[in-house]
């Protein structure tokens, strides 16, 4: 059985980052300079899932809002397709949501594409519900914000609780 560790990012992961991340569609492929900007500015709610080998096999990135403390954001989640099903995006989730708990928030947020059927049966698996902010349009059965991420690019948004 592989072991699995997860980690807070280091400055150096985002070139691993970003080759992981063109793995993940529908997940937004970010510029580069987004992921560097999580590793040296967010090292604190950002994570990594590794290998005993020291791979990086997925990742998390979030962050605690500036304008409201009591939030959080995760902005992206991706394993790499040959290391899914084996509970490492939840345990990242499960990471994120321990650490912004201490640091005092209580909701987390987060978007996924209407076409994402498999995030958005994990997201509401773990506990995330729908958002009600913002014009809908139904698309694949659920229900997405219009225009949420610019024209014609519509999203479905959650929300966590947490105790």
């Amino acid at each position: 059985m592989e072991e699995f560790h997860i980690r807070r990012v280091k400055e150096d992961d985002f070139l691993k980052i970003a080759e992981i991340a063109p793995k993940c569609p529908p997940m937004v492929t970010e510029r580069n300079s987004i992921y560097h900007i999580f590793t040296k500015f967010f090292k604190n709610t950002s994570f990594v899932v590794e290998t005993t080998e020291d791979e990086i096999i997925g990742f998390l990135l979030g962050f605690r809002s500036q304008e409201n403390l009591q939030d959080a954001y995760i902005h992206l989640l991706c394993v790499s397709p040959e290391w899914r099903k084996k509970g490492l995006a939840k345990a990242l989730i499960w990471k994120f949501l321990d650490i912004v708990r201490i640091k005092g928030c209580n909701r987390i947020y987060l978007i996924a594409k209407p076409e994402n059927l498999t995030a958005i049966e994990f997201y509401k698996r773990l506990g995330f519900k729908f958002d009600s902010e913002g014009e809908k349009v139904h698309i694949n059965g659920v229900n997405a914000v219009k225009d949420y991420n610019g024209f014609e690019d519509h999203m479905v948004i959650f929300c966590k609780l947490l105790d």
